[in-house]
């Protein structure tokens, strides 16, 4: 199969730290080309591809909130393999092209397959209007907004955010499933948050084994069994993550570590991921001018090396990716890349 394309955009990773195995990148669609852009035909995302530039080899792809006539939308896509620490590596991302096949989310190349097995939830907030976001993972738990939200949906860092400002009833929560209780066993959880004005505000995010919020000093503590863990949290927008492992846990602030403890015990039967706009430990209080965006839980340990390169990319498009370069493709000439799943089926 050939991917036929008149164009294609393509840029150069910035090195992590240290390698890392299948880290799924995020592409700011915004920022492709004037000739990218002038190539898409079709309101269907999925008929875009990307590749790595070595091959090329074609990779999954997670085309989120795609608008061909707003020239918006996101892409996440998964670099399958080594994410090397040196060298050079590029990325093309090809034009969703009306001629293309669409391609589902359960298939090799679809968004399912555009995160590893770890990533568990993961809530772009990019609902809008809605009262439901949607797990991009292939796990299925959608968030629903539960209580009277007034304004739920803002202007995040990484596109749209959760803010719900002013209703201390108000939240979003995943389906109840065991899967997101890990007991024990190691997880980390990502976000950007904007921590609120008033100083007696709250936003946190939870389950059982886990409550992360704000309090009224305008520290940022991670509730657990025995003890909290708090460190402070500067005004405005930060990226903040948490990992439990073996060792105990550990607080980042903008891809840093700022604070750990020899923690690992658990809290509770979970009852599902929530964000709220008002959690404390001696009361719901109203939340004001803050929000949550770019929601992830990994059932595992993602190391210091990964947290980083996620804020990163999250932190500063043009920076983490330079400008895209147009590559127009000579008439006639067709961009090989990995034969889709009809070739399994003996359709050529």
């Amino acid at each position: 199969m050939a991917l036929p394309s008149s164009t294609y955009d393509t840029a150069t990773l910035v090195n992590p730290g240290s390698s890392l195995t299948d880290f799924t990148l995020i592409v700011d669609l915004s920022r492709m080309s004037a000739a990218w852009w002038s190539a898409v035909d079709t309101s269907d995302g999925t008929k875009g591809r990307a590749a790595k530039d070595s091959g090329p080899t074609e990779l999954a792809c997670d085309w989120i909130d795609f608008d061909d006539s707003a020239e918006t939308g996101w892409l996440r896509v998964k670099w399958s393999g080594t994410l090397a620490s040196s060298g050079t590596q590029t990325l093309r991302v090809y034009p969703p092209q009306a001629a293309n096949a669409s391609v589902a989310a359960s298939d090799t190349y679809g968004s399912d397959n555009a995160y590893d097995s770890n990533w568990t939830v993961y809530w772009p907030m990019e609902a809008g209007s809605g009262t439901t976001e949607t797990d991009r993972t292939s796990n299925g738990f959608d968030g629903t907004l539960v209580g009277t939200p007034t304004s739920p949906w803002t202007s995040g860092k990484v596109g749209g955010a959760l803010d719900l400002t002013g209703d201390s009833s108000a939240r979003m929560e995943s389906p109840v499933d065991a899967s997101l209780s890990p007991g024990t066993a190691a997880f980390t959880v990502i976000c950007w948050g904007q921590k609120p004005t008033n100083g007696d505000a709250y936003w946190g995010v939870s389950d059982g084994d886990f409550s992360l919020y704000t309090i009224s000093s305008g520290n940022l503590r991670l509730d657990g069994p025995f003890s909290n863990l708090e460190t402070s949290l500067a005004s405005g927008t930060s990226h903040i993550a948490i990992v439990r492992d073996a060792s105990g846990r550990a607080i980042y602030i903008n891809g840093s570590s700022v604070a750990t403890d020899a923690q690992t015990g658990e809290n509770a039967t979970s009852s599902g991921i929530f964000i709220a706009g008002a959690i404390s430990d001696s009361g719901q209080r109203s939340m004001e001018n803050g929000w949550v965006d770019d929601l992830q839980f990994h059932l595992t340990d993602r190391s210091a090396a990964w947290i980083e390169h996620e804020y990163e990319q999250t932190n500063d498009q043009a920076t983490f990716w330079g400008t895209w370069t147009n590559v127009p493709v000579a008439a006639g000439i067709s961009i090989p890349v990995v034969m889709h799943h009809r070739r399994m089926m003996g359709v050529s």
